[in-house]
């Protein structure tokens, strides 16, 4: 088996496709990645979104009711004296 160098690659015939097509292609390469940037900037949003969501929900769920001054997780009494 032959190496591949340079006189065996211009030797070879690559086929391209006429420019019209390869400005298409670029054209359509070009939206898919500002489609992946606007999905990467969702992502970023929504990480922070849920973020947000979680301190909140975390905050309502240990809340102290007014009550008793308990705090609590889902019903679960997570005060010392809950503990004897």
């Amino acid at each position: 088996m032959q190496n591949l160098n340079q006189s065996i690659l211009l030797r070879m015939s690559i086929g391209l496709p006429p420019l019209a097509e390869q400005r298409r292609i670029v054209a359509r390469v070009d939206e898919l990645n500002a489609l992946c940037d606007r999905l990467e900037e969702r992502l970023v949003t929504m990480e922070d979104a849920r973020g947000r969501l979680l301190d909140a929900m975390l905050h309502e769920a240990l809340e102290p009711d007014s009550g008793g001054g308990t705090a609590t997780a889902a019903g679960v009494d997570l005060s010392l004296d809950a503990v004897s």
